[in-house]
């Protein structure tokens, strides 16, 4: 966006670096991530695994890894473009991600009023009310601050109790289709403890930092998993509430962040995420809500006998991985871990990026997973086999 162009945009531009700028976190032992909106970080995994060897030159030293134990998540930098930034009213940050062109997947807190404090299992009434569809902005890019503003919301579909626990999802209907992106699909069935996630969302790099990046973390183990929810090793900061946990595999969206705690780093952070297959049933409401605006739509426009065609849906295609890429440290990997290999006759060392491994967690061709110097006893992280 040109900042140099009429005043109004010069204000919305403002707006935005003081949502940044001026964004509060409300602690407490659980809380959720938006009003404002909250954010997410990442805690690496740890896997026993049965080493392997490595093919290759017997000249060349064991490799060594750099690992970071919180990881916050790396610049996303254009590997998840159905991720958007949802502004609300001028109030806060949350993210989401298009599951057809003109729907939104997010958290419900994002789109409703709510307790400042909130507790699961619930002790009252969480939600107040709903906020109006129109107060809900999309935004596509890489942060906030440059993003375009593509869509408003014209209706928000969510679940109908007064609580959030075990029901934090929602569904904007957008007044245009979002073309910049392709939808993502949705999985049908959950997550299982022990699995691993991707996950992405406009949020913080750590605690006291702004948000609006989109970051992305790739790898994250999932912990345990219920009825209508799942929980990974993570934090949730400002702006990532609502984001999704993908399949690492298919790109599919399994949940979106509800909320996290007790803070943004340090021992014990966690991210709690809605699951998408528990509500398939106002998956479909959406889907169906869209189908009857355009046939209005057709109406208004004069046509005689419009016919109802279902809403674009998103299909299976594999995440982007920085597995293999350059880095310094293990901070500048999705999955916090840089790999240093030595080469073979002094001719000097590579780095890459890796993720931790272990039984039943294979790592992708070319690469073994074993055990490295720079990782506690009885982890492993996959090594390239040149």
């Amino acid at each position: 966006m040109d900042i140099a162009q009429a005043p109004a945009e010069q204000e919305v531009l403002m707006l935005r670096r003081r949502l940044l700028q001026g964004a509060i976190v409300v602690m407490a032992s659980v809380s959720f991530a938006c009003s404002p909106a909250p954010e997410r970080r990442a805690e690496m995994t740890r896997a026993a695994a049965a080493e392997e060897p490595i093919e290759g030159d017997a000249g060349a030293a064991s490799p060594s890894a750099h690992r970071v134990e919180i990881v916050s998540g790396v610049p996303n930098r254009g590997r998840d473009p159905a991720v958007v930034a949802i502004e609300i009213g001028g109030e806060g940050l949350c993210s989401g991600t298009l599951i057809s062109p003109r729907l939104v997947l997010t958290a419900r807190h994002c789109v409703s009023r709510t307790a400042s404090l909130i507790a699961c299992p619930p002790s009252g009434v969480q939600v107040f009310e709903d906020r109006a569809p129109d107060e809900l902005a999309i935004l596509v890019g890489e942060d906030v601050v440059s993003a375009r503003r593509v869509a408003r919301g014209i209706d928000v579909l969510a679940p109908s109790g007064l609580t959030l626990c075990d029901a934090d999802i929602a569904v904007i209907v957008l007044d245009e289709p979002v073309v910049a992106a392709k939808p993502l699909p949705l999985r049908k069935r959950g997550p299982a403890a022990g699995d691993h996630v991707r996950a992405v969302g406009f949020g913080r790099p750590g605690d006291g930092d702004p948000s609006g990046t989109k970051l992305l973390r790739e790898h994250v183990r999932v912990l345990s998993v219920s009825t209508a929810e799942f929980t990974v090793g993570e934090a949730t900061c400002q702006g990532d509430s609502g984001g999704p946990a993908l399949d690492e595999d298919t790109g599919e969206i399994l949940g979106v962040v509800s909320r996290g705690g007790p803070k943004c780093e340090g021992p014990g952070v966690h991210n709690v995420y809605t699951r998408v297959d528990t509500y398939a049933w106002l998956m479909e409401e959406a889907f169906a809500r869209v189908a009857e605006i355009e046939v209005e739509e057709k109406v208004d426009a004069g046509a005689s006998s419009p016919t109802t065609k279902p809403a674009k849906r998103g299909t299976k295609q594999k995440p982007p991985s920085d597995i293999g890429g350059p880095c310094e440290t293990g901070s500048d990997c999705a999955a916090g871990i840089c790999i240093t290999e030595a080469l073979a006759s002094g001719q000097g060392s590579r780095q890459y990026c890796s993720r931790p491994c272990g039984s039943g967690d294979r790592c992708p061709t070319r690469y073994h997973c074993k055990s490295v110097a720079g990782l506690e006893v009885g982890s492993s992280a996959c090594i390239n086999v040149r």
